[in-house]
């Protein structure tokens, strides 16, 4: 199976290194494809100088988790790969990892995604923020196995974070990338949720670890109208998940619209005095009504098959983003 491995990079060179090392020591081949989203440290540097058989596509401007994605899959999908492992700039492999899901794809047709087990902040202990926020909710199962002993060799899942995926090729083919209406957060649950509505399946397969190390990139931090955007992008996230999700009523998704961008807030506004949180609903509920037609556009972009948010024209890979032999 020919596999490609894309990395977004913002700021990464703390852990890069890690994270190409995992790749390049792994027991299975692939090629790594770095996505950097105008880095200001010297995250390009160091692939360039201690990764050269990788590939570096600088993107110019942050674009994003979901936007960098695309590029690395787009260049991935016209390049010939059989199946796209995504994995963050914060995570590293353990050696037999990515041979661990590739066998098992290899061996299991009814599945189209793979996940390794989530570990942070090393490999004695399951991540807890993967635990709290996926496996309690799509993958109790494991959870009582892990318990009593008795765990399985791989356990159907409706999602999990997107901080380690292997995707076999098509499932982009069929569902798309990431929408980029999202900057950051819920780009992966948006995405879930589309694999759910077109029928594709997702295994985890504790036997295959990976460390995500949940490390936040270093930036500058925002001042005045700035700060306010950031402090809503979480929120914003929330409530563009809750109305564009695939299959919903759109009427219904005005009105949880309404209950959780407002009127959730202000009840917790007079009940805990927090303004800073229902200021941040509050922009970001207008942040949301100012896309409202591009939301409600890409919602029935979704509904249907497709490789939407993609560019695959039948081009070969621009191969200027190659990084040059020694």
């Amino acid at each position: 199976m020919n596999v490609f491995a894309v990395i977004v990079t913002f700021n990464g060179a703390t852990w890069i290194r890690g994270a190409l090392q995992s790749l390049r020591e792994g027991s299975h081949a692939c090629t790594a494809i770095v996505v950097d989203n105008a880095s200001s440290d010297d995250t390009c540097a160091i692939v360039r100088r201690e990764f050269p058989q990788a590939v570096l596509i600088e993107s110019g401007a942050n674009l994003g988790f979901g936007r960098g994605n695309n590029l690395g899959i787009e260049y991935a999908l016209r390049a010939g790969a059989d199946a796209v492992f995504l994995l963050n700039q914060d995570a590293y492999a353990t050696p037999d990892a990515l041979a661990r899901l590739v066998g098992f794809l290899n061996q299991a047709p009814d599945f189209d995604i793979v996940s390794p087990l989530h570990c942070s902040p090393d490999l004695t202990r399951v991540d807890p923020a993967t635990q709290n926020g996926y496996l309690q909710r799509h993958a109790p199962g494991y959870l009582s196995d892990a318990c009593l002993g008795r765990i399985q060799a791989h356990y159907p899942i409706r999602g999990i974070n997107a901080a380690a995926w292997l995707l076999r090729a098509d499932v982009f083919r069929r569902v798309g990338g990431f929408d980029p209406l999202y900057f950051m957060y819920g780009e992966d649950d948006d995405l879930i949720e589309r694999f759910a509505h077109h029928g594709v399946r997702t295994a985890l397969l504790p036997a295959a670890l990976i460390v995500h190390l949940r490390a936040k990139a270093p930036a500058p931090k925002p001042s005045g109208v700035r700060q306010w955007r950031a402090r809503s992008e979480r929120p914003r996230s929330e409530l563009l998940f809750e109305l564009k999700r695939p299959g919903g009523s759109w009427p219904g998704g005005l009105l949880r619209l309404l209950a959780a961008g407002v009127l959730h807030p202000l009840a917790d506004l007079l009940a805990n005095h927090d303004l800073r949180r229902f200021l941040a609903y509050l922009l970001a509920s207008l942040r949301v009504l100012s896309v409202i037609g591009r939301i409600r556009r890409h919602s029935r972009l979704c509904e249907s098959a497709g490789a939407h948010f993609l560019n695959l024209q039948a081009v070969s890979p621009d191969l200027a983003h190659r990084q040059p032999k020694p």
